[in-house]
């Protein structure tokens, strides 16, 4: 199959799947199922998943990735992912759920099979079926009807099985409001920080220094190093051998339709009346009184720009609550349904928001279209010709590592790919000095390699890369003259976090003791600061993403005014007192009601199905080579 790729980069849709399987290749190590090629990658109960169907469902993992990531997606990036697990799973339980179909006898009908084929958009012409398209876009996946159709038939009875999974599933009204009231309750803390970087005045003796050298002399060895060499394979050298036709750009554009629909677009000004999460609902009144004020002088006539410049609150008050042209997903929720449902020229009345109340203006709006073959056709030939040169130089680098399986030393290698073997000089696993884009990227493979080993090909940005380790440079330790500076720099950090902590813990004490922050604020000559109202699921203003920081705060109340241990971070150490608690209005929860029964449900039912899984996983023999997933 790769092969056939290679040979036929003139095809634009093997293009873009040779794009996908450059980096299912580069992932999964080029040929390193040739020795395996015949055997089953898992069975389960006996039926094997053969290496074939893991590869394809490796390959579909990695598409959907890159839709996600486009071209940040990595070798890097898939480890990270567990991309190779995910693919496996999806088999193993994909072979479950057909074998538990077969003893349910869960059929599919032919009206079924078809209504399912009518209804997938890629074989629609003008919202219609087309059977000639349906034929060709499989013909172009080197794939028949009957083929197609027999996987069609698989989903749909996994589907159904799935189905009875879901049914078991429901969530009441009671259940929703409780689990959106938990979801959006907020709360406001006090509290005080222990920098461990404030304490400036900690300078141990020289003695101590030397000890703490002595005591961690492994610390103070110089960095592992390497030498390598290298063949580079880039896609710029390939830009002057690529053709890209409009046939090709006319298919691609075809084929591409969702990626070219421009959204519809209002283009708008506001006047913001502020209001913040903490204001009494009687201040939140008061604000909306403010708003219909300003609303009825709109209303009547006076000029918009005018009025935003008087009375809004808001960053574009200097600019007449001038906002520009925006798509629908780019503003907060009620003001874009709000916007998009009103016509030019139209003034809004007071809309809330969680920036407080919102009178718009709608200057002028914009129906969804989709840009023409004309308008695109010159970034599709950019986009066609950088993944034919990409491609082409995958398939240099492939070429190589073929005679690298052959038995090819490196200087062979070279010569076959008409490449200079270019040399490094010793480098640490930070790759700092390589004259390399990703000179990170870069070191941790080679690091990862025996001397006098060749990596298989390695994608590290838009280059291709064959590595060859020839020397690796043990650290040592350096004297102490040479790491003192760093040695004291160490140690004072080390002494500053321990008298921070123990400050914190005092604190901690004194502040139980007062059901107050105030006395230890005072002892310790800190300032209390406030935190704004956040939920259980976001990030804090200042103080970020710290779930202990999140979990202590709202288990504090009225009651309860001091979290009793204190809150590590990256920053120091937190003790914290209570400020404030929020619950959602009943009016939010229930205008929200149908959307949260849907999420919860989804989530109830994705629960449900993995227990389900989970449960049947044990009454099978499920066995697999861990080499896969190496």
């Amino acid at each position: 199959m790769l092969r056939y790729l290679r040979e036929n980069t003139g095809n634009w849709i093997i293009k873009i799947f040779l794009g996908i399987i450059v980096i299912v290749f580069v992932f999964l190590g080029v040929g390193s199922f040739s020795s395996n090629r015949n055997n089953s990658v898992a069975t389960i109960n006996d039926e094997p998943i053969t290496i074939k169907e893991y590869q394809q469902a490796y390959k579909q993992v990695v598409e959907q990735y890159r839709a996600r990531f486009g071209n940040n997606l990595n070798e890097d990036l898939l480890k990270v992912l567990n991309a190779k697990q995910q693919a496996l799973d999806g088999l193993i339980e994909q072979k479950i759920i057909l074998s538990e179909a077969e003893k349910l006898k869960i059929t599919v009908s032919n009206k079924e099979l078809q209504d399912s084929l009518l209804s997938i958009k890629a074989f629609q012409k003008d919202g219609k079926f087309d059977l000639d398209q349906y034929k060709a876009i499989l013909s172009r996946n080197s794939m028949n009807p009957e083929i197609f159709e027999a996987g069609q038939i698989e989903a749909l009875r996994q589907g159904k099985v799935k189905s009875l999974v879901y049914s078991s599933v429901n969530v009441t009204d009671m259940e929703a409001k409780d689990w959106y009231t938990f979801q959006n309750e907020k709360v406001a803390v006090d509290y005080l920080l222990f920098a461990p970087g404030a304490y400036t005045d900690i300078d141990p003796a020289e003695k101590k220094i030397k000890k703490h050298y002595t005591d961690n002399k492994d610390n103070y060895k110089s960095e592992p190093k390497l030498k390598a060499v290298y063949l580079k394979f880039s896609p710029a050298d390939h830009k002057d051998e690529i053709t890209v036709s409009q046939e090709d750009i006319q298919a691609y554009y075809e084929q591409q339709q969702e990626k070219y629909k421009v959204p519809e677009k209002v283009e708008a000004r506001h006047i913001l009346i502020k209001v913040d999460e903490t204001d009494t609902d009687e201040a939140v009144k008061k604000a909306l009184e403010r708003a219909q004020e300003v609303y009825q002088m709109a209303a009547k006539g006076q000029d918009f720009e005018a009025l935003a410049k008087k009375y809004s609150e808001g960053p574009s008050k200097t600019s007449g609550g001038y906002l520009g042209t925006f798509e629908k997903r780019s503003m907060v929720k009620p003001f874009a349904d709000k916007a998009f449902s009103m016509k030019a020229d139209e003034i809004s009345e007071p809309v809330k928001t969680r920036f407080g109340w919102h009178i718009i203006k709608v200057l002028a709006k914009s129906d969804a279209t989709i840009k023409t073959l004309e308008q695109v056709s010159s970034d599709i030939k950019k986009e066609l010709g950088q993944q034919e040169t990409q491609n082409l130089a995958y398939y240099k680098a492939g070429e190589a590592f073929d005679a690298v399986i052959d038995g090819d030393d490196f200087e062979q290698v070279a010569l076959i790919a008409d490449k200079k073997i270019q040399q490094t000089k010793a480098f640490s696993i930070n790759g700092e000095g390589l004259p390399i884009a990703d000179n990170s990227g870069f070191a941790r493979e080679a690091f990862s390699l025996p001397v006098d080993s060749i990596s298989d090909v390695k994608q590290l940005g838009e280059d291709y890369y064959l590595i060859k380790v020839v020397e690796k440079i043990d650290p040592e330790l350096q004297k102490f003259d040479q790491v003192r500076d760093q040695v004291k720099k160490d140690l004072v950090a080390i002494l500053q976090e321990e008298q921070a902590k123990k400050d914190a813990k005092k604190a901690v004490a004194k502040a139980v003791d007062a059901k107050s922050l105030v006395p230890a604020a005072g002892k310790y000559n800190l300032e209390i600061k406030s935190t704004k109202l956040f939920a259980r699921n976001s990030n804090i203003e200042i103080i970020g993403n710290l779930p202990e920081f999140t979990q202590a705060g709202f288990s504090l109340s009225k009651e309860n005014m001091i979290h009793s241990e204190i809150i590590e971070s990256k920053n120091g150490y937190y003790v914290l007192g209570f400020k404030q608690k929020k619950q959602p209005e009943e009016s939010e929860i229930n205008d929200n009601l149908k959307t949260v029964k849907n999420e919860l449900n989804w989530r109830k039912q994705l629960q449900s199905y993995q227990a389900w899984m989970a449960e049947l996983k044990k009454q099978y023999d499920i066995e697999y080579d861990p080499k896969v997933l190496n």
